[in-house]
């Protein structure tokens, strides 16, 4: 089974295994089989190919150049979900019923943020090439002060 742009969970393993300095976190959600893993890729294709900031080519659209991109990337978004998807749905939880500062650990919640979907640092730059660009066209208007 294809999950996003990895093809077999043995290659995300390869990737954690041989590529990343850490991987404590991936290695950990091996105690179910290949369920959470398969669940943690396949959440991070789905953030990223849904993610407005990019535009992202489908797996069978990426070129091989691209692919290895994109692998990488989908690897580190699952490896932030393994870890900290918890924590990231208690703080969007908490946002949702208009908190916006927690008394204990005084921690302060950006209202916008709740918009916002997290996306690690190390993806944003890998993606950078596949940013949308805005776009917008001017129009050349004239104006009749004395029309009534």
């Amino acid at each position: 089974m294809a999950y996003g742009y990895i093809q077999t969970i043995a290659w995300a393993n390869d990737y954690f295994s041989t590529e990343r300095l850490e991987s404590a976190i991936w290695d950990r959600l091996s105690g179910s089989g290949d369920a959470e893993k398969s669940a943690a890729l396949l959440n991070a294709y789905n953030r990223l190919i849904y993610d407005r900031r990019f535009s992202l080519p489908t797996p069978a659209q990426a070129s091989v150049a691209q692919l290895k991109i994109l692998r990488i990337a989908q690897c580190e978004v699952a490896y932030y979900l393994a870890g900290h998807l918890r924590d990231e749905d208690r703080r969007k939880n908490l946002q949702a019923q208009g908190v916006i500062k927690a008394g204990i650990v005084k921690e302060e919640y950006v209202k916008e943020m709740i918009k916002e979907v997290p996306i690690p640092a190390i993806v944003l730059m890998l993606l950078n090439d596949f940013r949308r660009s805005v776009s917008f066209q001017t129009a050349d208007l004239t104006r009749d002060e004395n029309a009534t």
